[in-house]
């Protein structure tokens, strides 16, 4: 028969699990991937070197899988993108004349992105397929 002090560390050790379970932050896989970026960015239509910029990645409080890339493409707009593992994706979305869509992996500090976009204002043919290097700035 099991007597009463032994039940209590059992217990205590329980409780420790379940309030260390209940922490919403573990397990968010968008944690890994907030934080300011310095952004190298080159088109691969013309191969002329974009201006380095600056994004900030935070979480989308709306929803469990989406994180909000600040200042995409330097144009001062925010884009959703999911997040999968360590993956990222940027489903079609217009801001302003210009629909943005494409996808990146992280690796480390680094994430790489492909993305394109194109122009949504009437006779405008604009399209543009990029590469960013984002650095995650210490």
């Amino acid at each position: 028969m099991m007597n009463h002090f032994s039940t209590i560390p059992f217990l205590l050790l329980m409780t420790a699990f379940i309030f260390a379970g209940c922490d919403g932050d573990n397990g968010d896989e968008r944690n890994k991937f907030l934080g300011r970026y310095e952004v190298e960015e080159q088109s691969l239509e013309t191969f002329a070197p974009r201006e380095d910029y600056e994004v900030r990645i935070r979480k989308d409080l709306a929803t469990e899988h989406m994180v909000i890339i600040s200042n995409f493409y330097n144009y001062d707009v925010d884009v959703t993108a999911a997040v999968e593992g360590n993956d990222l994706e940027i489903y079609p979305q217009v801001h302003n004349i210009f629909e943005f869509e494409g996808t990146g992996h992280l690796s480390g500090s680094i994430i790489i992105m492909d993305y394109t976009v194109t122009s949504v204002q009437e006779g405008s043919d604009f399209f543009d397929r990029l590469r960013a290097e984002m650095t995650l700035k210490e």
